[in-house]
C-alpha cells in the first residue's frame, strides 16, 4: 500500500514543480532575478519529484538512494513549513502536505524491508 501511495505522491510532486514553472510566466512580467530564483524552485521541486520516483521504483535496493530521497523530502519539508510561516496559501499547503507524506512513506517502507 505505502509504495502506491508513494508512486502517487510522487507524481503530485513533479505536477506541483511543473505548476509551479508555469506560474513563473503568469506572475512575472519579465525575466528577472526573482522570476529566475521562482522557476528554479519549481525545478527543484520537480527533481525531489524525480527522485521519489528513483526511490519507488529502487524498492529499496539501494540505501544511498534511500537516503537522499528521504533528505531530499525532509529538506522540503522544512522549506515549505517556512514558506507557510511567511505565504499561507493553499499552493503551500498543498506542497507541505505532499512532502510529509513522502516523507512518512520513505521510512515506513524503509522499515519493512529492514534497512
Amino acid at each position: 500500500m505505502w509504495k502506491l501511495i508513494h508512486k502517487i505522491v510522487s507524481g503530485l510532486i513533479i505536477a506541483l514543480g511543473a505548476l509551479h514553472c508555469v506560474f513563473t510566466a503568469l506572475s512575472y512580467d519579465r525575466f528577472t532575478l526573482d522570476a529566475v530564483w521562482f522557476l528554479g524552485s519549481g525545478i527543484a521541486i520537480i527533481i525531489a519529484g524525480f527522485l521519489n520516483v528513483s526511490a519507488v521504483r529502487d524498492d529499496g535496493k539501494d540505501r544511498v538512494v534511500k537516503y537522499l530521497c528521504l533528505t531530499a523530502n525532509l529538506i522540503f519539508v522544512s522549506l515549505f513549513a517556512v514558506a507557510l510561516w511567511l505565504l499561507a496559501q493553499p499552493q503551500v499547503f498543498v506542497g507541505l502536505a505532499l512532502f510529509v507524506v513522502a516523507v512518512v512513506s520513505v521510512a515506513v517502507r524503509g522499515r519493512q524491508q529492514s534497512f
